[in-house]
């Protein structure tokens, strides 16, 4: 249970969300792009990009990413899928209400919504960090909106607890109301330090920065303090999903200890795992074309058994 400081603390994560909702929909984050749409859950507005048809894939903004540095994925998968990226809950331009409390199991309740209303049954997650695991839990609880998991750089709840001990050695961030307060003042000089240990092909990072330097200068969100306090729990036990999964790894992020790109193997014994000795955190934005022919490669496979 949430002590009261816990929950005050989210509480300067989701301060106003009601307000943001409206000045996201009106506003610059909704003008970036013809493929940006909106949906209302009970608890989050999640902002989302969607283009294409065929069959659905979902992939998660992993922050401090933001939609406006999807252009050149959407271009790859769109003409073979029908590609929907959405931002997390209080992340980007995903406003959350004051009554979200960033528990792990609301927070895949709440995408469950999401997916249902805007993906529709049977779709591919392609999410990733801890987001990833959010994707388990989807699929475990709500087995009829995912047909594959193709998971990014997520690791078992074991390899997380590693990367939170990494990327936070002084417990800043864990401290709550602290952890709050920092990020709203430091978040958009954190990010080039983050890119610069994540990000594999190098000469992605000017775009990456000047992208998110636009995003934080519209007001984008990244409660990166609430997530490491709240959601990504140590206690959590995932069940393993029935349904196939791939687990890529970037090799080249830093920003994990190397002996968590063995982790994914952890996550499921119906598990295909790719490494990408070159790629960082973000595999899917810094090689789109490799990513795609990987999850099209595996999916065919996956098809062609399904058959037999």
């Amino acid at each position: 249970m949430k002590s009261l400081l816990s929950t005050l603390a989210t509480r300067l994560d989701t301060w106003n969300g009601s307000r943001l909702m409206a000045q996201f929909r009106t506003g610059w984050p909704a003008r970036t792009s013809p493929e940006i749409h909106f949906h209302r859950s009970p608890k989050v507005q999640y902002r989302y990009r969607m283009a294409g048809s065929g069959p659905t894939i979902v992939f998660s903004a992993d922050p401090p990413m933001t939609l406006e540095v999807y252009d050149e994925l959407m271009a790859v998968f769109s003409p073979h899928f029908r590609v929907i990226v959405v931002e997390l809950p209080a992340m980007g331009f995903s406003a959350a209400q004051r009554n979200f409390s960033f528990d792990f199991r609301e927070t895949s309740d709440d995408l469950a919504h999401f997916l249902q209303a805007v993906a529709g049954e049977q779709a591919v997650l392609a999410f990733s960090c801890v987001a990833g695991l959010a994707a388990i839990d989807i699929a475990i609880r709500y087995p009829r909106l995912v047909s594959h998991l193709a998971l990014m750089q997520t690791g078992d709840v074991d390899a997380f607890a590693r990367w939170k001990a990494g990327r936070d050695p002084k417990g800043i961030l864990a401290r709550p109301l602290v952890g709050q307060w920092v990020m709203k003042k430091l978040a958009s000089k954190r990010m080039p330090a983050w890119y610069g240990i994540s990000v594999g092909k190098t000469e992605k990072l000017p775009h990456f920065c000047r992208c998110a330097e636009h995003s934080f200068a519209h007001g984008a969100l990244w409660s990166l303090a609430s997530a490491y306090q709240i959601t990504m729990d140590p206690r959590l036990k995932l069940a393993q999903p029935v349904q196939p999964m791939l687990a890529m790894w970037g090799l080249a992020d830093r920003s994990h200890p190397q002996e968590n790109a063995e982790s994914p193997k952890r996550l499921s014994h119906n598990l295909c795992y790719v490494a990408f000795p070159e790629l960082g955190h973000t595999p899917e934005l810094e090689d789109p074309e490799q990513v795609f022919k990987v999850i099209r490669d595996f999916l065919q496979m996956e098809a062609k058994q399904h058959r037999a």
